[in-house]
């Protein structure tokens, strides 16, 4: 009698847990700007200095770190369980369904090539490959991260725990982390600076069985833009103030580092 009602139980676990996470079947091809509101950054440069700028893909150094722990959560007691993914473009099977189509080294190049031409920084800013001319800089980087962390709680009541989430309650918390560095050199001597910009984001919600799904695997384009906010209000701030530092010919090269 006992055996059947585990039977019972762990049935009833799993039809719950289909339920939920079957709001997580979505997927998502990589949009930027970000969609809503679908537009660019409110940051413009005062002028615009008869510099060319050629953007590169970035560079990929991310892990490729997978962790599968939501199982945990069929056990009492168990107060939470963590799924996390350092390539969430690379998995595609996180919940039974296919993730967010997006290739950071070109997308999230291609972000940045949009947010300084729409900052009128620079005469001409294109992706390496779209120049005809050699270019007077070259803005290269680094992707650090792009963690994707689900972690699930059942209250500690394992198989008993999903059903507050079709009462609403909600079924964890959902994080998106993006970390870049980013750099500018003169096109004709590549091993010196003309301005670095290190950058780390974070963003957390809740979400559950009614809300808050979408966004965890639309997130990324809004984290690659709030990354980038503060690099690109830097080289205009600099644009603006002193924009020497700026020009292939600088002597002085600008470093700067931000978390948000």
């Amino acid at each position: 009698m006992k055996l059947q009602r585990f039977r019972v139980v762990l049935a009833l676990f799993a039809s719950v847990m289909a339920v939920g996470l079957a709001a997580c079947t979505v997927t998502r091809n990589w949009q930027y700007p970000p969609d809503p509101p679908g537009t660019l950054l409110n940051v413009k440069g005062a002028k615009t200095l008869p510099v060319t700028v050629a953007v590169l893909p970035l560079r990929d150094l991310r892990g490729a770190n997978v962790e599968r722990g939501s199982w945990r959560m069929a056990f009492p007691l168990v107060p939470y369980a963590v799924n996390s993914f350092d390539r969430p473009e690379t998995v595609q099977d996180p919940e039974g369904v296919p993730l967010i189509h997006m290739n950071p080294s070109r997308d999230f190049a291609m972000a940045i090539a949009n947010e300084l031409r729409h900052a009128g920084i620079f005469s001409r800013v294109a992706l390496a490959e779209s120049l005809s001319t050699k270019p007077d800089l070259v803005l290269s980087g680094t992707i650090r991260s792009t963690n994707w962390r689900r972690s699930y709680t059942t209250y500690g009541l394992g198989p008993i725990g999903p059903l507050f989430w079709i009462l609403g309650a909600p079924m964890g918390k959902a994080t998106n982390t993006v970390a870049m560095d980013l750099q500018l050199t003169p096109a004709n001597d590549p091993s010196r600076l003309v301005w670095q910009f290190t950058m780390d984001f974070e963003d957390s919600h809740l979400f559950g069985v009614y809300y808050g799904q979408e966004r965890s695997v639309e997130n990324y384009a809004n984290a690659v833009q709030e990354t980038l906010k503060p690099a690109i209000s830097n080289l205009v701030k600099i644009a603006t103030e002193h924009p020497e530092l700026l020009r292939p010919d600088s002597a002085t090269g600008v470093s700067m580092t931000q978390s948000h």
